[in-house]
């Protein structure tokens, strides 16, 4: 580095004598570009356009030479730069780890006082000057203008407004203020060139804390700055400090970043690590899966519909083409291979790189605390605060690693802190008691999938009924129980979920294939004896239970609601709206707007057409005292994921209607199934005027109708491939990776769209209500075989497609897929029999 380095020194040093009268002439010739000189371009454009990609702790990549393979996460990188200084000459291979910032404070970072954390949002400079007769002073720049620079803006895009060598003037009201470090005033020299760059007044935004809120403007002295991997965050074009190693210099030389070489460590989600890999062999994945995790993730149970049980546990590796997951859950330590599709990141323990938290403090933490016991909380906290907050700078072994306010790193249980940014703007409790740590853990809220939308929820309120007693159960559940009970004692829980697939692979010879157990077991890696044990337990089970089953067939009766009922009417008026979404908020004004004969005569309209032109999947209710309401169901066309599914929107008409688009909501019962219906309800669609639209796209109040928003929805929104739905991945149609994030879309999709069935038949809207017995009573057993042939590897939304030729059609689903589906089944099942249902079609695999 002192041999590099010298490089820059004989410059200076060689003009010292004469340039020191006008240093405002060599900054003058500020730092060139390599395109200054076209003479001394033309042999380093190639090696200038080969831009490098830059990455950063925590970014998801792949191989360059798999884009549609396993990701990874970058969890260490090692960045060597080339630099020009402002004299035009460079130095080569210079180690990041060695460069420093003009300004060590920058805007964005987390600061810590006392008992409190907050972000710096503005920094006034301290500026050290040594004036050109050899005095030299500190100005804190409260005053900008009183400094006045004198050499040419060499450094664009800095928080800092002054920097090490620069020329400045100083008028004299500022120096009057300043603070002398050596010699005395001379009025008649104001020139000087900046030694050094400091953050004097700091801004800071109070985030979370104990006790008082800290003044707003406190001087950088009096805060600890809680940086992480800074020195590996430079960038192409990033001015910085060549550290001073001539102790005659006055101050660090300023250089510009010409060029990057970055390694990067990256952990695989099959729990591999690949180490000093060149930056450029990696492609950032900029789009997230929410059903991809990574080794060290921690993550939640999500169940299936009516399951409240919450594991939580840390992911030890994962198969990214088969969307498994190795789990090691917490509470009993045992490790379980899981579908993707049952977790969710953990909404408590799910930490980033860099990320502000807090620890807690077991020393004093008791199950019950005291008065006495608390306030020795606070008295620990605020004399220790600095060993209370910290950035998170890595995972090991199901821990994460933290470096405090203190300087000192360690690891730490994900329970024992918190992130900042779940407390920001209260005064937050920092010391938590192990009552409520144990409490955390057992009543933790279910993060549904981000990438389907799916957010917190009652999972209970999706069950399907009430318990029954045994006489009840059809002949497949008794069945199904039966082998269930004899495979989970060979395998865990995850042979439940293959018994699952079995029964319905097994059934129907008309699907030609792989035998049945030979399919099921392909959904995970089992040894050959585990796999010639459970075929033989299999058998066995079948012998035992068909006398079982054909006592049942004897006494087992229909439901009551398994008669088919009247054919429901496409298009009809009805009078309840109370469970409409608009019938409270949104009837403002409605009254004058039936006065309104425009308004009137254009509702008539609406359902003129409705009624005359409705397609045959398109269900409508309007209301006869509420015009201003409507009901719609829309059936899933087949070729998508939400094939034979009902989704049910509520419509309301406003006072300036036609003017004004239709208001709609997507009854969701807290599922996100599609990218343009959110689980809140709202509806995104650019006929409504929720999104941004070309001028045919959007609501025109002269031809656009409800009709044709109904008819957008089927088509436009539930449609094939509804992933590309999402705004800007359209881009992404055709490439290895938008077809991956989309395959796996639609399973997740199909899996989604299967809980909503169980909602609906549980809940069924209002009105309503028939069609749904209907509609599923003459569907179910469609949907069960489409099921079956999902699990055989049928692609989604073809479900009689299995047997094709075509290259897409022989992509199977995935085993967590089969895994997830499994388990929804057997719901499936006993919902579709309450509504009359024959499912005994499926009792033949046994």
């Amino acid at each position: 580095m002192d041999s590099l380095l010298s490089d820059f020194d004989s410059h200076s040093e060689s003009s010292s004598s004469e340039d020191q009268d006008d240093i405002e002439s060599l900054f003058g010739g500020q730092a060139r570009s390599i395109f200054s000189s076209l003479e001394e371009s033309i042999e380093k454009i190639d090696d200038f356009l080969l831009f490098e990609r830059g990455f950063t702790h925590g970014d998801v990549v792949c191989m360059v030479s798999d884009p549609s393979g396993q990701t990874g996460k970058v969890f260490n990188k090692d960045m060597t730069v080339d630099l020009e200084n402002t004299y035009g000459c460079k130095i080569h291979n210079v180690s990041a780890k060695t460069l420093h910032k003009i300004l060590p404070m920058s805007i964005g970072d987390y600061v810590v006082h006392e008992a409190w954390i907050g972000k710096v949002e503005k920094i006034i400079d301290r500026v050290t000057i040594l004036f050109d007769d050899g005095t030299k002073c500190k100005i804190t720049n409260v005053a900008p203008e009183k400094i006045i620079s004198i050499s040419p803006d060499l450094i664009e895009d800095l928080q800092c407004s002054f920097y090490p060598g620069q020329r400045v003037r100083i008028e004299s009201s500022s120096v009057t203020k300043s603070n002398w470090l050596c010699g005395m005033r001379n009025e008649k020299n104001e020139q000087g060139t900046v030694c050094c760059v400091e953050a004097g007044l700091v801004y800071v935004n109070w985030l979370s804390g104990k006790g008082p809120a800290p003044p707003f403007m406190l001087d950088s002295k009096d805060l600890t700055l809680l940086s992480s991997f800074t020195r590996a965050n430079w960038q192409l074009g990033d001015w910085c400090l060549i550290p001073n190693r001539d102790q005659s210099r006055n101050f660090e030389q300023i250089a510009v970043i010409v060029k990057t070489r970055t390694k990067v460590d990256v952990q695989w989600q099959d729990g591999s690590q690949a180490l000093g890999l060149d930056s450029n062999l990696l492609f950032p994945v900029n789009i997230d899966d929410v059903h991809d995790f990574w080794p060290g993730s921690f993550v939640l149970e999500k169940g299936t519909v009516d399951d409240n049980s919450q594991r939580w546990g840390i992911v030890n590796s994962v198969d990214s083409k088969e969307r498994t997951a190795k789990v090691k859950w917490f509470e009993s330590k045992e490790e379980d291979i899981v579908s993707a599709y049952e977790l969710v990141e953990h909404p408590d323990y799910s930490y980033c790189f860099g990320e502000a938290v807090f620890r807690t403090d077991k020393s004093v933490a008791k199950t019950q605390m005291t008065e006495e016991d608390d306030l020795k909380a606070v008295e620990y906290f605020s004399n220790n605060f600095l060993s209370c907050i910290g950035i998170v700078v890595g995972f090991v072994n199901g821990d994460v690693e933290v470096t405090w306010a203190s300087g000192a790193t360690s690891k730490v249980a994900p329970y024992d802190i918190y992130r900042v940014d779940q407390c920001e703007g209260t005064s937050a409790t920092f010391v938590l008691s192990d009552e409520n740590v144990q409490q955390s853990h057992e009543e933790l809220s279910v993060k549904d999938n981000q990438l389907l939308g799916q957010k917190t929820q009652d999972m209970s309120g999706l069950s399907c009924g009430n318990a029954k007693d045994s006489s009840s159960y059809s002949p497949f559940q008794i069945a199904f129980g039966i082998v269930t009970s004899v495979t989970s004692s060979l395998f865990g829980s995850l042979s439940t979920s293959l018994i699952g697939a079995y029964k319905l692979v097994s059934e129907d010879a008309q699907i030609l294939g792989k035998p049945p157990v030979e399919e099921v077991l392909e959904i995970c890696n089992l040894t050959h004896d585990e796999q010639v044990k459970l075929v033989d337990d299999l058998e066995r089970a079948e012998k035992k239970t068909l006398e079982q089953i054909k006592e049942a067939n004897e006494v087992a009766t229909l439901p009551s609601g398994s008669k088919h009922i009247e054919y429901f009417k496409q298009f009809d008026m009805v009078n309840d709206c109370s469970d409409h979404h608009f019938v409270d908020g949104s009837g403002i004004g409605l009254q004058s707007s039936l006065v309104n004969r425009g308004w009137l005569k254009k509702v008539h309209q609406e359902w003129s057409i409705l009624e005359k032109d409705l397609p045959e999947s398109i269900y409508v209710r309007v209301f006869e005292e509420r015009m201003d309401l409507i009901r719609a169901a829309i059936v899933g066309t087949s070729g998508t994921p939400y094939h034979d599914n009902l989704f049910f929107f509520d419509i309301y008409l406003p006072p300036q209607y036609p003017n004004e688009p239709p208001m709609v909501y997507y009854n969701s019962g807290g599922l996100r199934i599609n990218p343009n219906l959110y689980e809140s309800g709202k509806v995104c669609l650019s006929l409504l005027n929720t999104w941004t639209g070309s001028h045919s796209e959007v609501w025109n109040p002269g031809s656009s109708t409800v009709l044709q928003i109904l008819i957008s929805l089927q088509s436009l929104v539930l449609n094939e491939k509804p992933y590309f739905n999402e705004a800007g991945y359209d881009s992404q149609i055709g490439k290895a990776e938008g077809e991956k994030n989309s395959f796996t879309y639609n399973e997740n999709a199909f899996l989604v769209s299967c809980r909503s069935m169980l909602y609906l038949l549980r809940k069924p809207p209002m009105n309503f209500e028939a069609l749904v017995d209907e509609h599923f009573s003459r569907g179910g057993r469609s949907i069960l075989l489409a099921c079956k042939a999902y699990l055989r590897g049928a692609p989604i939304g073809y479900p009689l497609n299995c047997e094709n030729d075509d290259e897409e059609n022989q992509k199977g689903s995935s085993a967590g897929f089969k895994i997830m589906l499994a388990k929804l089944v057997p719901k499936l099942v006993e919902a579709f029999s309450d509504k009359g249902v024959d499912c005994d079609f499926l009792d033949q695999v046994l």
